[in-house]
């Protein structure tokens, strides 16, 4: 085999494992998806279906392991005004 394919095994291992994984550390849900600024609906879908994207798990994985949060990113779309 070329290219192992075990990493992407860990990475849907450990989206399976996800809210085991938090509940063993004593860390809440709420913490969670607040830390990294997702709202609550995506988490949940996220978590259900399992398709948190890479960057996001990694957001999970340095909160968890740093306490540091991100920032919630509000919608980056702007009304322009136009002159003529």
């Amino acid at each position: 085999m070329k290219i192992s394919d075990e990493p992407v095994k860990l990475f849907l291992e450990l989206q399976k494992k996800l809210p085991a994984v938090l509940a063993s550390f004593g860390i809440k849900q709420v913490y969670v998806y607040k830390g990294i600024g997702m709202p609550r609906p995506t988490w949940e879908v996220k978590k259900r279906n399992q398709t948190f994207t890479i960057s996001e798990m990694q957001d999970i994985c340095d909160l968890i392991n740093t306490g540091k949060t991100k920032p919630r990113e509000h919608n980056k779309s702007r009304i322009v005004e136009v002159k003529n």
